[in-house]
């Protein structure tokens, strides 16, 4: 349903149009955290509160039953932090950030719903995609630093306080998810060939930003979801293209194999192997909302955090937490797998980014309770992308992947 008619709602829409594109870009360029909360709070949150209240459709749409597992998961983050005493979150603090999450959800929705996501995106991609070739530039160029063939990880611009990300594997993250969305557009969309040239220039170098990240768990996540593009959109065009990834993607495994192995899991084997060590100590209820799982392998190398979204989550909320957790994604993959999503212009990405999300959270990334920013738009957004989709009937219900 397009909103027509109300001003007070259509002017809301423009602000949060407005607000999420400067939310998602503002995390490279606005180089102050303060600022940047402020603004998504004044662009984003707060707009999408007001259509929360007075947009009836949208607010039906939220507390539906697809919404359903995502609520009983937050709902349950709140219960924690509330009776946990040895929770660093208070309930009120978890309740907050709870609210955000579903204030950022029904912001996809509604975005989605009034055909604005798309548009969102594609800004945010184009950015992102020049400030990955300027990083690129700046970095190998200006500075002269070996980044493609050194063992230097980018994850800046190179300029002042601009898109530095301050570690390889976040900066890795954000160029990874536009990376997927660009790989989506060029596969999907029916693009002029000036258009398909810009995305295709774009995608190679958020590509080449990503392979100077030497972030290896982001490497496997952007690799399964461009091949799930691939698969999903299977024709002659888009044969090519999975022909031409899979060759590169050959040459690179021979060229990157001592990088992919000579490091081993970067320790997080040995930090997981302690995780279970110390699981008799949280597994019932949990060690509490936004406790870290302090950690010590050796005198200068002391962590406080589990470098795995599932077990950080497990160590916070318990075995209740962590099966609403993946309950959650769960019911959204099944959600991404009906065949009558897949024509839709941004349905199919849903399981691309699903994927991206799932298999980097094994490895790079281990909380999407804090403040809005990179996690959130490589996890709750995806989600937030398939549950926006209409709820489907019993006939879209029986055309998921193994239908002949």
């Amino acid at each position: 349903m397009i909103l027509t008619g109300n001003f007070f709602l259509r002017f809301a829409l423009m602000i949060l149009t407005l607000g999420f594109i400067t939310h998602i870009v503002g995390i490279p360029l606005i180089t102050d955290g303060s600022k940047h909360t402020t603004l998504s709070n004044a662009g984003l949150f707060i707009p999408a509160l007001i259509l929360c209240l007075f947009d009836v459709q949208l607010r039906k749409k939220i507390f539906s039953t697809a919404y359903l597992p995502v609520i009983s998961m937050l709902l349950f983050t709140i219960v924690i932090a509330g009776i946990n005493s040895h929770s660093e979150n208070s309930a009120f603090s978890q309740f907050k950030t709870s609210l955000y999450v579903l204030l950022y959800l029904a912001t996809v929705a509604i975005l989605a719903r009034e055909n604005r996501l798309t548009m969102c995106l594609n800004v945010s991609f184009f950015i992102a995609g020049i400030l990955a070739i300027a990083s690129l530039v700046v970095q190998s160029i200006a500075q002269e630093k070996n980044i493609f063939l050194g063992n230097y990880r980018l994850f800046s611009l190179g300029y002042e306080k601009y898109a530095d990300f301050q570690n390889p594997i976040i900066a890795a993250l954000y160029y990874g998810f536009f990376g997927v969305y660009g790989f989506h557009q060029l596969m999907t969309g029916k693009h002029s060939r000036v258009t398909s040239t810009l995305i295709a220039v774009c995608l190679c170098g958020l590509s080449l930003y990503l392979y100077c990240t030497l972030s290896r768990g982001v490497w496997l996540g952007y690799g399964l979801a461009i091949l799930t593009t691939a698969l999903l959109h299977h024709n002659r065009h888009s044969r090519k293209w999975l022909l031409l990834a899979a060759g590169l993607a050959g040459l690179l495994a021979i060229w990157l194999w001592p990088v992919l192995f000579s490091r081993g899991l970067s320790l997080r084997d040995i930090i997981w192997g302690q995780w279970f060590d110390r699981i008799k100590e949280f597994w019932l209820i949990g060690a509490g909302a936004g406790r870290k799982f302090e950690i010590c392998i050796a005198q200068n190398h002391c962590f406080n955090q589990a470098h795995n979204l599932f077990l950080q989550f497990f160590y916070e909320y318990g075995i209740i937490g962590l099966t609403l957790l993946l309950s959650m994604l769960i019911l959204a993959f099944k959600r991404s797998l009906i065949r009558s999503y897949w024509s839709t212009p941004l349905g199919g990405l849903g399981l691309s980014l699903l994927i991206f999300a799932t298999t980097t959270a094994l490895f790079d990334y281990h909380t999407v309770m804090n403040r809005p920013g990179v996690y959130w738009l490589v996890f709750w957004l995806p989600i937030g992308l398939v549950l926006s989709q209409p709820s489907p009937t019993p006939a879209q219900t029986q055309g998921k992947i193994h239908a002949g």
